[in-house]
């Protein structure tokens, strides 16, 4: 994700536009490819785009809409609107994480998982996206922000490969 789809997504999020409009726009864009293309095309000028603009969109929308084609980012609005969901999360206090397992866990155990997570990152709730990864032999792998947990069997493998060779 670039630095631009970020800084949208917060100006996005801090402008209250209702997340429906904002899926909205992603999915006209989406299903009229050409639309993004004229929005995007350097041949057009940006009276015309505006125009475009307000006559396609939501009045939230258009405002926003148009800086973002003023900036060239205007591509970039799927990429936003993820990002900006992202950021809706983490300012009610919801972090995202990943579960990458062997063996399904247990409710239990993804419950334990979450409750950690939300005491060590003072977090009111987590959403883990579970992922299955055979490669990791046994065990498990819970990456919660920069920081990554490796329980698996393939990590302990590589960990003691490495202090031999020490």
């Amino acid at each position: 994700m670039t630095e631009t789809a970020r800084t949208y997504a917060i100006v996005l999020y801090e402008l209250g536009i209702p997340e429906e409009m904002v899926r909205e726009a992603v999915k006209l864009l989406k299903e009229n490819p050409e639309l993004p293309e004229v929005l995007n095309s350097p041949v057009v000028p940006l009276k015309s785009k505006h125009a475009v603009i307000e006559k396609v969109f939501r009045e939230l929308m258009v405002r926003f809409l148009k800086k973002a084609c003023d900036a060239g980012c205007i591509g970039q609005t799927e990429e936003i609107a993820k990002a900006r969901d992202a950021y809706a999360r983490m300012a009610a206090g919801v972090m995202d994480a990943e579960l990458h397992y062997v063996t399904m866990p247990g409710a239990a155990q993804i419950t334990g998982m979450k409750q950690f997570l939300c005491r060590k990152y003072n977090k009111k709730d987590v959403n883990i996206r579970l992922v299955n990864q055979p490669d990791l032999v046994g065990g498990f792998v819970l990456k919660a922000g920069d920081t990554e947990y490796d329980y698996s069997l393939k990590g302990q493998l590589v960990r003691l490969g490495r202090a031999v060779v020490r």
